[in-house]
């Protein structure tokens, strides 16, 4: 009987110890508590009208918009791929999809959030769940206004 009892509680125990046990996973490593959200990506010409591209990943929560770029690169790489240069302030994206970015041209590529301009670079901006991203070609303004420059709808 006292044998029974000693297993039993061993076993309970152990149950209690265990990753996703009766504690909720106390004992379990970082990496099996950490959660995960779903974005949607689109990459998007908008000078030349050539692609609109979007794709629904699951990244890590505390993920940076730069992080969820290079997950839809792994996943499409043909649709999705980039390039981008390291400077002081962060990366700064220079190519999706071999579309470059031209200031003679006066092109660059907008980092949005659910249509939205972002005010931060891709490796510092976090993600939300739900959140729909968007990388951009777009021509910069030359009057000096801040704004994308007008463009006549046909």
């Amino acid at each position: 009987m006292r044998r029974t009892l000693v297993i039993t509680l061993a076993g309970l125990l152990l149950l209690y110890l265990a990753p996703g046990g009766l504690c909720q996973g106390c004992a379990a490593p970082h990496t099996y508590l950490q959660s995960y959200i779903d974005v949607t990506y689109t990459a998007v010409d908008g000078v030349n009208q050539s692609f609109n591209d979007s794709i629904c990943v699951t990244v890590h929560q505390c993920s940076f918009f730069f992080d969820v770029m290079e997950v839809v690169q792994k996943r499409d790489f043909g649709r999705f791929r980039f390039k981008y240069t390291l400077h002081v302030w962060g990366a700064y994206i220079t190519s999706v999809r071999g579309l470059e970015a031209d200031n003679s041209q006066h092109t660059y590529w907008q980092l949005l959030s659910n249509g939205i301009p972002l005010k931060l670079g891709a490796g510092c901006y976090a993600v939300s769940h739900g959140e729909r991203l968007e990388v951009r070609f777009s021509k910069y303004d030359l009057q000096g206004t801040g704004q994308p420059e007008d463009k006549e709808c046909s």
